[in-house]
């Protein structure tokens, strides 16, 4: 009988607890010979696994019948795909489908919920679907951005309108196992001095640490309009006060994502967004994410080595492109 991934890492399959949620080659034995599947590991236990195939099929293999597996990446969605999971983490209020474009404005509250994603087909030629976004943006006052996907055939296509791209931003993934393992490992060498509360609205300090303090009303609609959304604060004491450290997740089964992650500038390096993470990866695997993901800017170092000492891998990159003058 299928249950939940709990295996010990000396499995006879060759998988562990950490793999749950990645993308794995695996070939077993049929009485017809063998054969190979690839697919995301959904569920590991002690007798056998289930791989999810990229048509939605379940192969369900018996563990004793494994002859190889390999883990070949973070997961099996394509970066648009992933993508979409991201905006519907971050929700726009103003928001409007232009075939396969995502049209979204939130009164200029960052650039992620203030640009288009382009997720696929505009339905119309390229350039009277840039000439829309365009007008769409000004109509709100708002500069025209489309966030894509780095070595797509669109950023080719921007490229030789003259669109400057900015902001070249990294989505990395990790499994939310191996996350948890890596968290606890870091929190028993050295562990937050502060604890570290969750709820599902942010309270007041929370809101104080946040880009210094400054959240509109479109931008407390963003932060707190995805369905299922959660935020950690590691309090300085006075309500009243910005909290030490802060951070967001939102999931969206399987996926959890991680945003606004940001401490005290004079409390870095001391566990506190360790802290933050490990609280926020806790509440998330109770509510059934396997996979985690987040964004960081490409040239923003400590971060990238911080997440990188938590498991997580580059997925895919994207820019912000921006008509000509």
């Amino acid at each position: 009988m299928l249950g939940v991934s709990g295996v010990s890492s000396d499995s006879s399959s060759g998988l562990s607890p950490d793999d749950v949620g990645g993308r794995v080659s695996v070939r077993y034995h049929l009485e017809s010979g063998a054969t190979d599947v690839v697919g995301d590991l959904e569920i590991l236990d002690g007798d056998q696994l289930a791989i999810r195939r990229s048509d939605g099929s379940l192969a369900v293999i018996s563990t004793d019948a494994v002859v190889a597996v390999r883990v070949v990446g973070p997961s099996l969605l394509a970066a648009r795909e992933l993508e979409a999971v991201c905006a519907r983490s971050w929700p726009a209020p103003d928001e409007e489908w232009l075939g396969r474009w995502w049209l979204r404005a939130a009164e200029g509250f960052t650039a992620r919920a203030c640009s288009a994603r382009a997720l696929g087909d505009p339905g119309r030629p390229l350039d009277d679907a840039l000439a829309y976004v365009v007008d769409w943006y000004a109509a709100r006052g708002l500069p025209a951005m489309i966030q894509v996907v780095s070595g797509s055939n669109i950023g080719a296509e921007l490229d030789r309108r003259g669109w400057s791209s900015a902001h070249e931003s990294i989505i990395q993934t990790a499994t939310v196992a191996r996350l948890m393992r890596l968290l606890a490992a870091r929190a028993a060498m050295a562990p937050a001095s502060v604890p570290v509360q969750i709820a599902s609205l942010p309270p007041n300090s929370w809101l104080l640490r946040f880009r210094d303090g400054s959240v509109s009303s479109a931008g407390l609609q963003v932060l707190t309009g995805a369905p299922d959304v959660a935020f950690a604060t590691a309090e300085a004491g006075d309500p009243d006060a910005a909290a030490l450290a802060i951070g967001r997740a939102a999931v969206e089964v399987p996926w959890v994502g991680f945003t606004a992650i940001e401490v005290d500038p004079e409390l870095r390096r001391q566990g506190h967004a360790r802290a933050v993470m490990m609280t926020l990866t806790e509440w998330a695997a109770s509510r059934g994410a396997v996979r985690a993901w987040l964004e960081v800017l490409a040239d923003n170092h400590p971060a990238l080595s911080l997440y990188a000492s938590l498991g997580f891998a580059d997925h895919h990159r994207y820019s912000y492109r921006t008509p000509p003058v």
